[in-house]
């Protein structure tokens, strides 16, 4: 009822959350997603891993395939260790008891979005953002090999060659960008929420801890106002509601429990504010806090407007494309 009754507050929300997607999420996160496809449907992954299984046994007690997963997770953004560790899973390449494990640690902010937006955006200062992504890192690998204490499963080596597969671009070209769709329409749904949230007569701090708990970009925005540099870390690491409901489809295809993936969640945050309050003292930098969490909203296309249209035109040939090919294979089985 409340969308009928102050639809304004909507179409503004809407328009801020498709702006910040076009300028913000998209650019930085798009490519990974695809990469992170290609490199698990090709068979890449179980190639690079012969050579990384050393690490990943004695780090992780885990097979070289997810050594992909936590490179991969620690530059790509929140959903890519998620998804590719469920492409493992479903490729026979980690065990169900590893696949979980492997989510616990492995879902990581990318440099883009902290070093860039967070750091050089929010606190202008890059020296910021590298410490907190680099806190965010060191608790997510702390995490990785504390847990391997508690797994004395050894790690699934697959005998049979694997062979690398270029023809699958197309795949993970499409694949890629319906992830990519699902993110920003979870970004759209809680910029809504958050919205209305605004309207209710709460004070500042209250707010601020809703935007934490519900959204990453907003939630580091309100942290900068209210909180000292550290508590950066803590939302960076907890991610927020909306980045839990991007992760769900591929925590449901491992089995970990949603209780064990939030508490999760809230420990790589603590983790990482410990390391970050470590960091800040031992590399002090000067911050500038933001006067309005409007200002980290980029102009639409700003960075530029060729490349955002070449790119909405790429999906839009991709999704006819999909479409196509499941329209002649349907036609196919007829």
């Amino acid at each position: 009822m409340i969308f009928f009754y102050d639809p304004a507050t909507m179409v503004t929300a809407v328009s801020s959350a498709l702006t910040l997607c076009a300028s913000a999420v998209i650019p930085p996160a798009y490519p990974f997603m695809v990469l992170s496809d290609f490199i698990v449907r090709s068979g890449l992954c179980e190639i690079v891993g012969n050579y990384l299984s050393p690490v990943t046994k004695l780090l992780f007690n885990l097979s070289g395939s997810t050594g992909c997963v936590v490179l991969m997770s620690a530059v790509g953004g929140y959903p890519v260790g998620a998804k590719m560790t469920a492409q493992l899973l479903e490729n026979g390449s980690i065990t169900e008891k590893q696949g979980r494990r492997l989510m616990l640690f492995c879902v990581n902010a990318g440099p883009a979005f902290v070093i860039g937006t967070v750091g050089t955006v929010m606190l202008s200062s890059r020296k910021a953002g590298i410490i907190l992504y680099l806190s965010a890192v060191m608790a997510s690998l702390f995490m990785g090999v504390f847990l391997r204490c508690f797994d004395c499963e050894k790690a699934l080596i697959r005998k049979e060659t694997t062979e690398f597969n270029a023809g699958v671009i197309s795949q993970s070209v499409m694949h890629g960008t319906d992830s990519m769709l699902m993110m920003c329409g979870w970004i759209l749904i809680f910029s809504c929420l958050n919205a209305y949230l605004r309207r209710l007569p709460f004070d500042d701090t209250t707010l601020a801890g809703i935007n934490m708990i519900t959204e990453v970009t907003s939630g580091c925005a309100s942290a900068t106002e209210l909180f000292p540099v550290s508590i950066q870390a803590l939302v960076i690491g907890w991610g927020g509601l909306s980045v839990h409901c991007q992760l769900f489809p591929y925590v449901k295809v491992t089995g970990l429990r949603l209780s064990r993936f939030l508490l999760s969640r809230i420990i790589h945050g603590s983790l990482a504010t410990a390391f970050a309050t470590v960091l800040f003292r031992i590399f002090p930098c000067e911050i500038s806090v933001f006067s309005s969490q409007s200002q980290i909203l980029p102009a639409a296309f700003s960075v530029s407007a060729p490349a955002a249209a070449a790119m909405l035109v790429m999906c839009a040939f991709v999704i006819l494309d999909g479409k196509s090919k499941r329209l002649l294979e349907t036609t196919g089985r007829i």
